[in-house]
């Protein structure tokens, strides 16, 4: 649903080509979202914002946050000048594993859900690069654990762009030489080693070393799916 009429903004965050502020609707104050706004003419940095658009808007998952729109002149009450900007879901009321330490069956839990949350966007033509506990939101526990990904800004929509003219986002530094479904693997074994460095007397166990090893250097014959399947089996 397209907000009719924003109020309430509130700026929060500024990167290096990008502002991010929060909003309400007018008629109804209950619906949060996230504007992210370019302020730099780079055409690259444009076609990145059309390509996230694009490649998400028509996605329905609760894992994801929702794309409701893409203004090329938008204005903001407190600033001069018009902006490019995305207006996305506020998912600000989930936890992000940044700031948690979960037990041991948690964290694989959080990895599997990752996981799946990477085949489904890889199987419409994404390719998540910017993996970290940050970009990895958290509500539930046990069961009824449930992961939302956020930040798709310079990641690889390789169905719509397969060249783009920006460079993609890598929060880890992954191995050039693998190919899509390794490199996701290799992506999820590196947040499952900084969780581990973070609390390393926490996640002493022999099938968290396994899935961590088996994963930083994935073999070309191991798929996504099959990685998905060890951990799954080591919450038997």
């Amino acid at each position: 649903m397209i907000p009719e009429q924003l109020t309430s903004f509130a700026f929060y965050q500024k990167k290096k080509n990008i502002l991010l502020y929060r909003a309400r609707d007018r008629s109804d104050r209950t619906r949060g979202y996230v504007l992210k706004s370019i302020i730099t003419k780079d055409e690259a940095v444009r076609q990145a914002f059309y390509d996230e658009y694009e490649s998400l808007h028509g996605l329905s998952s609760p894992h994801l946050p929702a794309y409701y729109a893409l203004w090329e002149d938008f204005r903001y009450p407190d600033r001069d000048g018009v902006y490019l900007t995305l207006c996305m879901e506020d998912c600000s009321d989930r936890k992000p594993l940044s700031g948690m330490t979960p037990g041991h069956r948690d964290l694989l839990r959080i990895i599997l859900r990752t996981g799946e949350i990477l085949l489904y966007l890889m199987d419409r033509g994404i390719l998540y690069t910017d993996l970290n506990p940050s970009n990895v939101l958290v509500t539930g526990e046990g069961k009824d654990l449930e992961v939302t990904l956020l930040d798709f800004t310079f990641c690889y929509y390789y169905a719509r762009n397969p060249y783009p003219s920006y460079p993609l986002r890598f929060s880890y530094s992954l191995d050039p030489s693998l190919r899509g479904h390794q490199l996701l693997i290799q992506e999820l074994a590196l947040l499952l080693q900084e969780m581990m460095e973070q609390e390393e007397d926490s996640y002493r166990s022999s099938s968290l070393y396994f899935l961590l090893e088996t994963g930083l250097h994935p073999s070309k014959s191991l798929y996504l799916k099959d990685y998905l399947a060890l951990i799954e089996k080591s919450l038997i």
